[in-house]
């Protein structure tokens, strides 16, 4: 009979994979809970670095950003509504102008005929 052999897995036996860097990207372990935790990846060569700060700080900026985008398009839709009311009050005040013009007109008119 023959025997079989059964290859496993080494990290010797690992391809080479390379980082952004162009260096030898390093396996390493997933080590936060979550459904990743345990699972092998490979890394940047340069991780932490510099770099990484970097990118952190420009997506905690973004993300900033975004959040005063969002207050001031609430801010801003918020004018929009009390502009559209303050139209509404303009139009109104407009049109009791209007009648209080004819009221007045009204009660002129009355004073001539009364004084003729």
């Amino acid at each position: 009979g023959s025997s079989s052999r059964t290859r496993s897995f080494s990290f010797a036996q690992a391809p080479l994979v390379k980082c952004f860097h162009k260096e030898e990207a390093p396996l390493r372990v997933v080590r936060f809970n979550g459904p990743t935790v345990g699972k092998r990846f490979y890394g940047c060569a340069h991780w932490p670095a510099e770099e990484v700060d970097e990118i952190i700080e420009l997506q905690q900026k973004m993300f900033e950003k975004d959040v005063t985008i969002a207050e001031l398009q609430m801010e801003n839709d918020m004018l929009e509504r009390t502009n559209e009311r303050l139209k509404d009050d303009v139009a109104e005040l407009a049109i009791e102008n209007i009648e209080t013009k004819e009221i007045i007109g009204s009660v002129r008119a009355d004073r001539k005929w009364v004084a003729f």
